[in-house]
């Protein structure tokens, strides 16, 4: 009935409006046209009046309550004018669960609010049509608001652990308004009021937290809580025993502290038993029926055998620690006799000078070296001057003023030693002086004449090249 009324005043409205703008259209002719918006309906119209006021007075517009005009009463008509009469509409309003109804224009949100003189603040929480919005977004709000819930923010004081600190929130809940102020609770954590209580004005909420620590055990990081004194009661709590060896790490009666690392050693042992070889001697035994630097092998050595048996500890499944109960020879080795040769074989080789005597033949590596290159001077080992024919070598190879012949580069003596660490012993540096001297890189034979020396080392150690070899002293 309400309605049918409504749509029946509106409609008289609308006919006196029209025959208004009728009877004004003939009147004012030759006017300035405007056109007015006024209940869905448009109409243009010539007027000679001034003003907005003027032209609504002598419309005599019945406008509903709270309309909305677009131009001030005051405002001058111009040509092209469109004025707007925008009836009111209802719009509920709810804050902090009051509620209330307001008729207005008014479309946007923020508009409304700021029309009935709501102010929000930056923490309160409003909602526009039952979607949660930001105040920010309000004044480019597209939606016409039907609904507006306003949630007031109130402030509360938090205490955890003994650390006070205010927040303002309008969450639903405890545990809301400490997750928005970041705020991160672990499950045996405890917060009084509850959680799920609606928050109030002054508040008090307090935090117990458990203390955090990491449990280490069987390889495994474990992230947990405990509210034990001692670490001993923190492995109960957290049902983590130890079994027989084990032991933990901090021991039991240490005191548990926050982001501590406990953690469970398992431990166990076992008897192991393991073969080791026993490494042959060799000796050598001068032979005066072998020729100088012949060898023969009189007795092959033989590796032995011994069993060891140990105890041993391991920790998390790695050695720890290991003992030796016993010790037990399975096999014994058997050692390898080498007899090398002491029988000087007068020996001849051809020189540019005619045939020479030789009692020793080595392959050498040789090398040529001159004052220049000896930093200038002319000084040997012995007090020889550098020239041709002066030979440089380890005496304990080729002895000190032994007389050598060497292929391509002659007649020669032993008066110096050679320069600093070689990587073998059988290494020759061939004298020259700055005039003559001849580059050398290579291997060669160097016969040592007769005579020998009073004492000869008959026992060489073991020939080993210089890398990257380069042949000679094949055959």
């Amino acid at each position: 009935m309400i309605i049918l009324t409504t749509s029946c005043a509106l409609a008289v409205t609308l006919v006196l409006f029209l025959g208004a703008l009728l009877q004004l259209g003939e009147t004012a002719a030759g006017g300035i046209r405007v056109s007015i918006h006024h209940a869905g309906f448009i109409q243009t119209v010539s007027t000679r009046l001034e003003t907005v006021g003027e032209l609504l007075s002598q419309l005599e517009l019945d406008l509903p309550e709270n309309a909305a005009l677009s131009h001030s009463a005051s405002d001058n008509l111009v040509e092209g004018m469109v004025i707007r009469i925008s009836a009111p509409r209802e719009v509920t309003i709810i804050i902090d669960g009051d509620e209330r109804q307001l008729q207005t224009p008014l479309k946007n949100p923020w508009d409304i609010l700021t029309s009935a003189g709501i102010a929000l603040d930056a923490a309160d929480k409003i909602w526009v049509n039952s979607a949660l919005a930001d105040s920010a977004a309000l004044p480019d709000w597209t939606v016409p608001a039907l609904q507006i819930k306003i949630r007031r923010a109130i402030g509360l004081t938090v205490i955890d652990e003994g650390v006070e600190f205010h927040l303002v929130t309008a969450a639903d809940n405890i545990g809301a308004a400490l997750e928005d102020a970041g705020i991160a609770l672990h499950p045996t954590d405890q917060a009084t009021p509850a959680l799920d209580s609606l928050p109030s004005a002054e508040m008090t909420v307090v935090i117990k937290r458990a203390q955090p620590l990491k449990l280490l055990v069987d390889g495994v990081t474990i992230d947990a809580r405990s509210n034990a004194a001692l670490v001993g009661d923190a492995l109960v709590e957290l049902n983590a025993p130890l079994f027989g060896l084990d032991y933990v790490r901090p021991p039991a009666e240490t005191a548990v502290s926050a982001g501590m690392t406990i953690e469970i050693v398992r431990v166990t042992e076992d008897i192991v038993s393991e073969s080791e070889t026993i490494d042959f001697a060799v000796k050598s035994r001068l032979d005066d029926s072998l020729n100088l630097d012949d060898l023969a092998v009189l007795q092959e050595g033989r590796a032995g055998t011994q069993e060891n048996r140990y105890r041993v500890r391991y920790e998390n499944g790695i050695e720890a620690a290991r003992e030796l109960i016993e010790s037990v020879v399975v096999e014994a080795p058997m050692e390898k006799i080498i007899a090398y040769g002491s029988r000087i074989a007068q020996q001849i080789v051809d020189t540019p000078l005619g045939p020479r005597h030789y009692w020793r033949r080595l392959c050498v590596y040789a090398t040529s070296y001159k004052p220049e290159s000896n930093g200038g001077t002319t000084q040997t080992a012995t007090g020889a001057a550098l020239a041709k024919g002066i030979v440089a070598a380890k005496p304990q190879i080729i002895p000190y003023h032994t007389q050598v012949f060497v292929p391509k580069y002659g007649l020669g003596v032993v008066r110096d030693t050679g320069a600093g660490p070689r990587s073998t012993p059988y290494w020759i540096d061939l004298g020259y002086s700055d005039h003559d001297w001849i580059t050398w890189g290579g291997y060669t034979w160097v016969y040592l004449l007769h005579p020998p020396p009073g004492e000869i080392n008959y026992d060489l150690p073991p020939w080993a090249p210089v890398r990257n070899r380069a042949g000679g002293c094949a055959g």
